[in-house]
């Protein structure tokens, strides 16, 4: 009898951490969605360092939930351009870097966050690092991202003070 139950046990036992895996998975990504919410919330408002944080822990909260890349690559998009607002350029920088990252890892276009980190570099006056950005696409993609020219990739500040010459830690 005793056999029984331990094989029923080792049966039974894998089920229910599936089970339970699977609803925190879910409950991660739920996390990640109110998150992504409040970020945009706060963004909205200007306030940037908040949207920022938020976009961070929505990232976080994808990645364990196991959710999509370009998912990931949109909120690390997001979470630079708050960066770059709130005056954080080296975490700027990471994000837009990490959502390039991904964005190929999901054969997604990663244009946009190329263009980011270059207006970023340009912004702060980097222009050996924006050359260098521009110099990692190649000709052919260099090109293409001239049919983005016209477009901002990263928040205006109107009326508000520009950001001072800073150095910030990159989030870990």
């Amino acid at each position: 009898m005793s056999t029984l139950l331990s094989i029923r046990s080792c049966l039974v036992l894998p089920l229910v951490l599936m089970a339970l895996n699977a609803c925190s998975t879910q409950v991660e990504l739920r996390m990640a969605a109110q998150q992504e919410q409040f970020a945009q919330e706060a963004a909205s408002q200007g306030h940037w360092a908040q949207a920022m944080h938020n976009y961070a822990a929505a990232v976080e909260n994808v990645e364990l939930g196991h959710g999509d890349l370009a998912w990931q690559a949109r909120l690390h998009h997001q979470a630079g351009r708050a960066a770059s607002a709130a005056c954080r350029y080296d975490a700027a920088a990471f994000h837009f870097r990490e959502a390039i990252a991904l964005a190929k890892r999901s054969k997604q276009s990663s244009a946009l966050s190329y263009k980011a980190l270059i207006d970023l570099y340009e912004r702060q006056g980097k222009t050996t690092e924006a050359l260098a950005v521009r110099n990692e696409l190649g000709w052919h993609r260099a090109r293409a991202m001239s049919a983005l020219a016209g477009l901002k990739s990263l928040p205006t500040l109107d009326g508000h003070e520009p950001c001072r010459a800073t150095a910030t830690p990159a989030p870990h």
